[in-house]
């Protein structure tokens, strides 16, 4: 009999979670593991590609290098919107809803009672989506600069397009909770959208959000001819000319302190990026986060490096096949730390 070793998940509509990996929020940094064979608590394990079905897009999109990328407001958001990323995305919705048992979010939230809800960058919806579905006493509603988000969803789920840095238009309209997630790369200014979440909260609302923080990290120092520090250091150098930087993620909770939210609870996130580290939960995950790397390294890197350090497409593609094989690479011990921080609207019954 052949074995399975994809790793186990439960896929319930209410539960993304990986058995074997459990919560990864407060986790602490990977220490290296000394044993010799790093691959052995893995089993062999690997992961298929992602298989979702990409949607009717509403409006024709840019095209660019091979890759498409939004009309509205055309080179603001610096990620390609076809089809590998909307897969990409949604492998990485799994990704992040089982490191944090299966939740959609984590902040105390009473949803044992009608509730208005907004996604912010919603990207392809499913957020969104999933949320109605779980709370259909929720109103749900997700923005992005993208039409990529699914034609029929449920009936108190519904999408817009707009950009999260305009004045916003909700009218009187307020939300219990406000909810971002890898935001890294929309906005020039995270803390004016911050203070426009503020104040589209309901007293006692809550704001919360999840981003990695550029550039990764090394347990160990890794090779001086390393292609992925060279990467890490230009998409850094790259997003701060482009006016976004990806370090932001590090400021979200002073700024949300200098909005005016209180009871903030910000938890630091890492994970390695290749089976290196110590533990079956670090081995786990860590083949998952690669997975989501690489099948984002592309998307991540051509915009930036061609529209704003000047490479070619072909520089670019050469320089992500050395990327590739050092975020591959057992010997580099490189994790990525991210934040997850939640805070609440002053007021309410909270």
């Amino acid at each position: 009999m052949e074995m399975n070793t994809e790793p186990r998940v439960v896929t319930t509509p209410t539960s993304y979670i990986i058995e074997e990996l459990g919560s990864y929020v407060d986790a602490r940094e990977p220490e290296l593991d000394s044993g010799s064979d790093t691959d052995s608590a893995l089993g062999g394990m690997s992961l298929r590609s992602s298989n979702f079905t990409v949607e009717s897009e509403l409006y024709r999109h840019i095209e660019e290098n091979g890759r498409t990328y939004h009309r509205y407001k055309h080179g603001q958001y610096p990620l390609p919107n076809d089809a590998l990323e909307q897969d990409r995305l949604e492998f990485q919705h799994r990704l992040l809803r089982m490191t944090i048992d299966g939740k959609l979010f984590v902040s105390p939230l009473d949803t044992d009672r009608p509730i208005n809800v907004l996604d912010v960058a919603t990207g392809t919806g499913i957020w969104a989506v999933e949320f109605a579905d779980e709370y259909p006493q929720s109103t749900v509603i997700g923005t992005d600069l993208s039409p990529i988000q699914p034609q029929y969803v449920p009936t108190n789920c519904s999408f817009r397009i707009e950009d999260a840095e305009d004045p916003w238009t909700f009218d009187d309209l307020k939300f219990d909770l406000i909810h971002g997630r890898v935001l890294l790369s929309c906005f020039c200014s995270p803390k004016t959208v911050f203070a426009s979440a503020f104040q589209a909260l309901k007293p006692g609302g809550y704001l919360e959000l999840r981003d990695p923080i550029f550039p990764f990290r090394y347990a160990s120092p890794p090779p001086e001819d390393c292609a992925l520090v060279k990467w890490n250091n230009m998409i850094v150098e790259a997003s701060t000319k482009a006016g976004r930087p990806w370090t932001n993620g590090a400021y979200y909770k002073q700024w949300m302190e200098e909005i005016g939210f209180v009871d903030i609870v910000e938890r630091r996130e890492f994970a390695p990026m290749s089976p290196w580290a110590k533990g079956q939960r670090n081995k786990v995950l860590s083949v998952w986060v690669q997975k989501n790397v690489l099948m984002g390294l592309e998307a991540m890197s051509m915009a930036l490096f061609t529209r704003v350090l000047g490479m070619e497409k072909e520089q670019v593609k050469e320089l992500l096949v050395a990327v590739k094989a050092d975020i591959e690479n057992k010997r580099i011990h490189c994790y990525s730390e991210g934040v997850l921080v939640y805070g609440r609207k002053p007021g309410g019954d909270s």
